[in-house]
């Protein structure tokens, strides 16, 4: 700043002066003005070309420091109209400031590269770069005025696909998912139309890379929606691409594919491709969103845990992206994986994060996920009314959006409440709804993963042809699963149709299988359940016990209540009175405390999970002072040991 005052002929002293006269203070990390009000009053009473002479001299000085991109935006300030030199250099910075997280910062400065672009195409195209980067910085109005800006820059022979994607993106995160769909569909046959006419301005590898990115937004609508039809034509049209060469490309392709051919009743060649993507995963180099397709793919497998893994992944990855748009719908996932690894605290202390950051950013339809996934958990835990009132909430929103996922979430929870409470009928009528619900009203996904529950509450209700159909349909969908926790559901849902003599095997095959699964805790409860319930009722009462307490046990560190009350009473009808398990030191935490100690659990500083969840360094430290008298530890190793 000294330098560029120097620039301007003022004197060495002049800075002195105006310290003295109480305009400004000076610190070794630099000068400020003393006051807000002083820097409007000495900005507003300079003259324009007194502000213009400043902003070059400085951008003399940053460029010569090395920093283009300080130099761009005061060579931007200084410019008296289009100016496609600077604009460029303006992009070019705010590619630099994504890519180290800063998207709000990215999106400013592309508005302002767009304000000195001449070409009305390229505007148009920056306009459209920062409306994405508002979003993923969080800024959802400021995203929407920018794609606005983009359509009207646009005119008729702009770029049109790109433009309907972004509006594709927001109407998806938003509003009317089928509508979302429609948006994304059309786009590609404008993409298609603009590769055939050389319009897009793109080499033949760059139309056929953005073509690929529609059609995976589609195939994430269709997903939203529960439109297997339009992931079957959109497997086809991911087919007609070339070979990508990019990996992360190539990747996106198979699935896209082998989702629609095994959605389309190619089974084996729908797996084989699938099984294929999910081969290429790296083991670090894929950002949050691609991770999403790898546990998607893994879901369509069969493979739940599979997918809780890779859904994991996705929320550690997205916390360090500065990515705050995108990482509500990244908990999404995060939260369902640790729902389906039976950290149900962590999932609902996830999922109320998600919550709060999509009701912030405007992302009303990852508010509706995350509420179906905190009704869910309330569900497990046998809190009726905290169920009900998730459950109804997420319904209002998803109903008219029609979100199929997360209707079909949010009804299996309010079934699953019934199934915990004994409500054999009641959870039988709501599950087996699930299975008839079409697309927007229902979701293969909520299908398959209630399939467990739904023959269980079929044979408490007595009808036992529906629980074999349910069994039926769970070997077809797990027909190209190899995990053993996938084999293990249909051996206990075998068990629960096959005759008497069989089906204590059954059980104990399926406890096998989840022996080594440390994130099946839940499951093998379950299955310890009917294992111990069904030897008791054959009089085999001493081998039923240690199946009973197990479960009774485990059930209560989960602080699933109705499920261990269940076990309770089996346990005491087999003459052994039970006592209810003190829950695990976990489910003791608040939200925050749960959120903040799996941070540094995983090693990170006190300030790294500060910056991580958008809090002070102080208000970590606080939750920490009382974190470690509720665990009982007394170190950050302790604390990562018992997490381990």
């Amino acid at each position: 700043m000294l330098r560029a005052a120097a620039r301007l002929g003022a004197a060495a002293d002049a800075v002195d002066a105006a310290e003295a006269a109480g305009l400004l203070d000076i610190e070794p990390t630099g000068i400020r003005f003393r006051h807000p009000l002083i820097r409007s009053a000495v900005h507003a009473g300079a003259g324009a070309a007194d502000r213009r002479a400043v902003h070059r001299a400085l951008a003399a000085e940053s460029e010569e420091a090395g920093d283009s991109g300080r130099g761009a935006r005061h060579r931007a300030e200084a410019a008296l109209g289009p100016d496609e030199d600077i604009a460029a250099e303006l992009a070019a910075a705010a590619g630099l400031a994504r890519a180290r997280g800063g998207y709000a910062d990215a999106a400013r400065t592309l508005i302002r590269a767009a304000d000195l672009t001449p070409d009305r195409r390229t505007r148009s195209l920056r306009l459209k770069d920062a409306a994405v980067a508002a979003w993923l910085g969080g800024r959802p109005g400021q995203a929407r005025s920018s794609l606005a800006a983009a359509r009207e820059a646009a005119g008729d022979d702009g770029p049109s696909a790109e433009i309907a994607q972004l509006s594709g993106r927001f109407e998806l995160h938003s509003g009317d998912a089928a509508e979302a769909l429609r948006t994304f569909l059309a786009a590609v046959e404008q993409a298609s139309v603009q590769a055939s006419e050389h319009t897009s301005g793109q080499t033949p590898e760059q139309t056929a890379r953005a073509r690929l990115s529609i059609l995976a937004d589609a195939a994430e609508a269709a997903s939203y929606v529960g439109d297997t039809d339009a992931a079957v034509l959109i497997g086809r049209r991911a087919a007609e691409l070339p070979e990508p060469g990019d990996p992360a490309d190539a990747f996106l392709r198979d699935v896209l594919i082998g989702a629609g051919a095994l959605q389309g009743g190619d089974s084996r060649g729908g797996a084989q491709r699938l099984r294929r993507a999910l081969d290429a995963v790296p083991d670090d180099g894929f950002d949050a969103l691609l991770l999403l397709w790898a546990a998607a793919a893994a879901s369509l497998l069969g493979e739940g845990d599979v997918g809780a893994r890779f859904g994991a992944r996705a929320g550690r990855v997205a916390r360090v992206s500065g990515m705050v748009g995108t990482l509500p719908v990244v908990l999404e996932s995060t939260a369902t994986a640790e729902r389906m690894n039976s950290a149900f605290a962590l999932s609902a202390a996830l999922s109320e994060e998600g919550l709060a950051l999509a009701r912030e950013t405007g992302i009303t339809n990852s508010a509706a996920a995350h509420l179906a996934n905190l009704a869910v958990c309330a569900a497990v835990r046998g809190d009726e009314a905290d169920a009900r009132a998730y459950a109804h909430e997420a319904l209002a929103i998803a109903i008219p959006h029609r979100l199929g996922l997360r209707v079909g979430v949010a009804s299996y929870a309010l079934g699953l409440l019934d199934l915990g409470l004994g409500r054999f009928e009641q959870a039988h009528e709501r599950l087996t709804a699930l299975t008839t619900a079409g697309p927007g009203a229902g979701h293969p996904a909520a299908v398959w993963g209630s399939t467990a529950d739904r023959v269980e509450a079929a044979v408490g209700a007595g009808d036992v042809d529906a629980a074999r159909a349910s069994v039926d349909f769970l070997e077809r969908w797990s027909a190209n699963a190899t995990s053993p926790r996938a084999r293990a559901l249909l051996a206990r849902c075998r068990a629960l149709v096959a005759d008497d003599g069989a089906a204590p095997e059954l059980l104990r095959h399926s406890l096998d299988l989840l022996a080594d699964d440390s994130g099946a805790a839940y499951d093998r409860a379950r299955t310890a359940l009917l294992l111990g319930e069904r030897l008791r009722r054959e009089r085999r009462v001493g081998e039923a016990r240690p199946h009973l307490r197990h479960a009774a046990e485990a059930f209560g560190r989960l602080g699933a209540v109705p499920w261990e009350r269940r076990a309770l009473g089996e346990l005491r009808a087999a003459g052994e009175a039970g006592d209810r398990a003190e829950p695990a030191a976990l489910t003791t935490l608040t939200a925050q405390e749960l959120r903040i100690t799996r941070l540094v659990a995983e090693g990170l500083s006190n300030r790294d999970v500060a910056a991580r969840l958008f809090l002070s360094t102080r208000t970590v430290e606080y939750h920490l002072y009382k974190v470690y008298p509720k665990l009982g530890v007394t170190s950050r190793t302790e604390l990562a040991r018992l997490l381990a």
